[in-house]
């Protein structure tokens, strides 16, 4: 997979999905389950309409993540002691479906966060070694990350479970690094430090805000959970199931190369 960066890549749909993929809340505190379902809304500052929408499914050992525009499916296979971990992105449009191993994630980021390093923007260099400021009211839930150029501010409940704790934030740090991979924006630091203080200090966060530079708008992240899939939910994952099954697998670049395609059409009809 050929990625090229440049440090002024943040296109919107790469910010969207960084934030989409990193966030679980919910009203309760997590409990020991099979079964999780994380419904995921993103908000401009103060718009009432959402910019974009996914719902998340956990089953077993497998999470399945559904996108609507573009119809998408991503399936996330974790780390085995003898296994690397693996996502499968489908791409329901054109009925492809691409593999990427958490391996080759590792070894791409750890380059991009090489060559950050070494950049002169003081976004870039921010995000290969994030430095923020954290403070945590265990009172009211209220967690932030501040700084100069990147700030988080997450309104939280506890966790009742550390275990299924664990288990998510492996998902959304895999998905965070992912995300960075394919939309060529800047290292996944930022949000894998707050991944960090959630896991710290047992919480979830129930609403995420997060402002890059203070000319930045703010994307603001709203999410409800449940702990039992739905009828509707099991034949959403018979279909993914399917889809794996059928679909024509096709290189990392390939299928890349189709998305692009894709949205650039997309954009020009809009």
């Amino acid at each position: 997979m050929d990625i090229r960066f440049s440090a002024f890549s943040f296109r919107r749909n790469g910010l969207l999905a960084l934030l989409t993929f990193s966030i679980l809340t919910g009203p309760i505190g997590l409990c020991i389950s099979q079964e999780l379902r994380i419904e995921t809304e993103i908000f401009a500052d103060d718009q009432e309409e959402p910019l974009s929408k996914t719902v998340t499914l956990f089953d077993s050992n497998t999470v399945y993540d559904f996108t609507e525009n573009p119809p998408a499916i991503a399936v996330f296979r974790p780390p085995t002691a003898s296994h690397d971990g693996q996502f499968i992105l489908l791409d329901l449009q054109s009925e492809r479906r691409t593999e990427v191993s958490t391996e080759r994630i590792t070894g791409l980021i750890d380059k991009l966060v090489r060559w950050a390093s070494d950049q002169k923007d003081p976004l870039l260099k921010f995000c290969a070694d994030p430095q923020f400021e954290e403070s945590f009211d265990k009172s009211t839930g209220m967690l932030s990350l501040t700084s100069e150029l990147w700030n988080y501010r997450v309104a939280t409940v506890p966790a009742d479970d550390p275990t299924t704790l664990k288990r998510y934030r492996e998902f959304t740090d895999w998905y965070t690094r992912l995300n960075t991979m394919m939309n060529s924006t800047p290292p996944p630091g930022p949000r894998l430090e707050l991944n960090k203080a959630l896991e710290k200090h047992g919480v979830v966060p129930v609403e995420i805000q997060r402002t890059v530079d203070s000319s930045s708008s703010t994307l603001r992240a709203v999410h409800l959970i449940t702990w039992r899939l739905s009828r509707a939910d099991r034949a959403r994952l018979e279909e993914a199931r399917h889809h794996l099954a059928t679909f024509e697998k096709v290189d990392n670049a390939e299928f890349i190369a189709q998305q692009y395609e894709t949205n650039l059409v997309r954009g020009q009809s809009e």
